[in-house]
């Protein structure tokens, strides 16, 4: 007969064992993202856009009007770029709501990254524009803060 300790433990390495499993299978397929982000970008439609537009590009803030511009200028680019990247909203019929959380925290790299492109606007400031821009409801929002919270990722550098 296995004493209650013994099947309590047994119990809780069995279930710490799936947990370990299934966060795993999270990891691989953050990794793999990561491995992949963007890889549209370097076929002619995208990259030779991206080329043209780079100047502009690097002189202008996220949502400022050189950056719509810029856009604009390149807009069967970004097209095609929305159509084969499930990390942006627009990728998606329902758009934000019909992401997953697993694209949700591959647009939030996404974002912060990009961000670092910026020449002076704060991430934190950019995250604010994005909600508005791809209708982030406000429960989301909070969820998203306090995940940028945790990984240090609204720190000023």
């Amino acid at each position: 007969m296995i004493s209650p300790e013994f099947d309590v433990l047994l119990e809780w390495l069995s279930h710490s064992s799936k947990v370990s499993e299934l966060l795993a299978q999270i990891s691989k397929d953050l990794d793999q993202r990561g491995f992949e982000h963007d890889r549209s970008k370097l076929q002619d439609i995208e990259f030779e856009a991206f080329v043209k537009t780079r100047p502009k590009f690097k002189k202008a803030n996220y949502g400022s009007k050189e950056y719509k511009e810029c856009c604009e200028q390149i807009k069967p680019a970004l097209e095609h770029h929305y159509k084969h990247n499930r990390h942006h909203t627009v990728y998606h019929k329902d758009g934000f709501a019909g992401m997953n959380l697993i694209d949700i925290l591959e647009m939030l790299a996404d974002w912060k990254a990009a961000n670092e492109r910026s020449p002076d606007l704060s991430f934190k400031d950019a995250i604010s524009i994005c909600f508005e821009k791809y209708k982030v409801p406000e429960n989301m929002q909070k969820h998203i803060m306090a995940t940028l919270e945790y990984l240090g990722w609204l720190k000023e550098e």
